[in-house]
């Protein structure tokens, strides 16, 4: 009797494990792929995730969700899209993840990726499930910066080009400009001296003049008045300038 409950119990025992290794193949995850794509900061792309109609199956009611994450340490799962439960965000970077719901049903997981930034770069993963801890397929998206061609590196070079030959051009005529402005200040300045200078030498001999040749007059009072004016004079240009000071001695004479 014992011998044959244990040849019983090993037959319904290795018949569950014949089932359960049945039922697991079609929870073996397959690899589709990687893609790369490149982009530009601040900018929008897409991340296609696309699988076969032959994976999603026949039945419209299964539950079939494609999760999209990131690949970092620890991994960030984003979203999941989901044909009988729509979608459902873990982490939808600050609204800036668009789905595409309806394209899900063709089995066209793909999301936007609005303004990225430069931690958005890396590896992503798409990931197909069947129900709950049965992964079907998944594929791989890696995001990186669009590279610069020659001729945006010749356009950048001599736009920075232009932009120094044309601050330095700028600056070279503001500094001519101001050195004009300087020489055409001392000029004035210098003629104003000059005039000044003749001013004072012809006031200083009409003075000298005045005071030195006394012409006859037929009156008294004609002759008070010429050295009345004679003696204003002297007095004006020692006041204007202390280097005709001998105008004083010239006064002994009237």
């Amino acid at each position: 009797m014992v011998l044959l409950f244990e040849l019983r119990f090993f037959g319904l025992w290795t018949l569950w494990w014949c089932c359960l290794v049945t039922g697991s193949t079609g929870c073996q995850m397959q690899y589709v792929g990687r893609s790369s794509v490149t982009t530009d900061l601040q900018s929008d792309v897409l991340l296609p995730c696309i699988f076969e109609a032959t994976l999603l199956g026949s039945n419209q009611t299964a539950d079939i969700a494609a999760v999209w994450s990131q690949t970092t340490i620890p991994a960030d799962n984003l979203v999941e899209i989901s044909l009988q439960s729509g979608v459902m965000f873990w982490n939808n970077r600050d609204k800036r993840i668009k789905t595409f719901t309806k394209l899900s049903e063709s089995g066209n997981f793909s999301i936007l990726l609005r303004n990225v930034q430069q931690s958005d770069l890396g590896l992503y993963r798409c990931e197909l499930h069947e129900g709950i801890n049965c992964s079907i397929a998944y594929q791989e998206v890696q995001l990186g910066l669009a590279a610069v061609s020659e001729y945006q590196k010749y356009v950048i070079a001599g736009g920075s080009g232009g932009a120094v030959v044309l601050l330095l051009s700028t600056a070279c005529v503001c500094y001519i400009a101001s050195k004009r402005k300087r020489d055409t200040q001392e000029e004035t300045i210098n003629e104003n001296v000059v005039e000044l200078k003749t001013t004072r030498s012809t006031s200083r001999w009409l003075c000298e003049r005045g005071t030195k040749e006394e012409p006859i007059y037929e009156n008294s009072t004609e002759l008070r008045t010429v050295k009345s004016t004679s003696r204003g004079c002297c007095q004006n240009t020692t006041q204007e300038s202390s280097i005709y000071a001998n105008c004083d001695r010239n006064k002994t004479w009237l």
